[in-house]
């Protein structure tokens, strides 16, 4: 599981670096890789002709709007290196005020990121109404997800404020799952003539279900093995 995080978390940040240097052209960066790939697998792209203009495109949202982009990426990537720091036992139970005042930085930071990405995915969606569908409805997820968190842990409901900041980090760490499940269904797919923005809506509805299915399913695991009795500072280490 925590080789899975880290790998995840790694990407989503590392994303965040590449479009915080290049915000106009990542995706037309990057594009040489999948080429490579369709090469080696002999596969053809019928739409190659269409590349160029679906690249500029997808980054035009971006570097049309470089401040919110950078209120996107920069929370985002704070986001991702925090959280999992929130879940790490020696942290969490011998640095208390690290871990309140992490906490606090990382709820202004995902909820700017959360917001930043309404506006990307809801107001100029590359995918069109099935990406702001998509992305409309996963952000409401994430901020619900984050306002149960802290009216638990207010109440001091540690177990509940756990379950909740699981399910809020599956969301953001789940844009990295989406990266991976779009690359594959990309190579996959448009060999068939699927057209990009129909592949990366599919991609966002794969990726977020995987994770989020994963999350509850390791939910449902722990909350069976964690006894009542236990401690609440000890709770997290199941």
């Amino acid at each position: 599981m925590w080789a899975s995080v880290v790998l995840l978390a790694s990407i989503g940040v590392a994303a965040a670096i590449a479009r915080t240097i290049f915000p106009n052209d990542v995706a037309t960066r990057a594009d040489p890789i999948r080429q490579h790939l369709l090469d080696a697998l002999r596969r053809a792209d019928p739409l190659i002709l269409e590349r160029p203009a679906e690249l500029a495109r997808f980054d035009g949202r971006f570097a049309s709007h470089r401040i919110l982009t950078l209120l996107h990426v920069v929370p985002g990537a704070l986001f991702l290196v925090l959280a999992p720091l929130q879940f790490v036992p020696g942290i969490r139970n011998r640095h208390r005020d690290f871990h309140r005042w992490s906490g606090r930085v990382l709820m202004l930071a995902a909820f700017v990121g959360a917001f930043s990405a309404l506006a990307f995915g809801v107001l100029m969606p590359y995918g069109g109404v099935g990406e702001a569908m998509t992305i409309a409805l996963v952000a409401t997820l994430f901020l619900v997800a984050l306002g149960r968190a802290w009216v638990a842990i207010r109440k001091k409901q540690v177990a509940v404020h756990r379950e909740w900041m699981i399910r809020a980090f599956a969301i953001a760490v789940a844009v990295s799952t989406v990266r991976l499940v779009t690359a594959v269904l990309d190579i996959a797919l448009a060999p068939a003539g699927v057209r990009p923005p129909d592949l990366f809506v599919l991609g966002l509805w794969v990726g977020w279900s995987i994770t989020l299915g994963a999350a509850e399913l390791w939910i449902r695991r722990t909350r069976r093995v964690l006894c009542p009795a236990i401690a609440p500072s000890r709770i997290f280490r199941a």
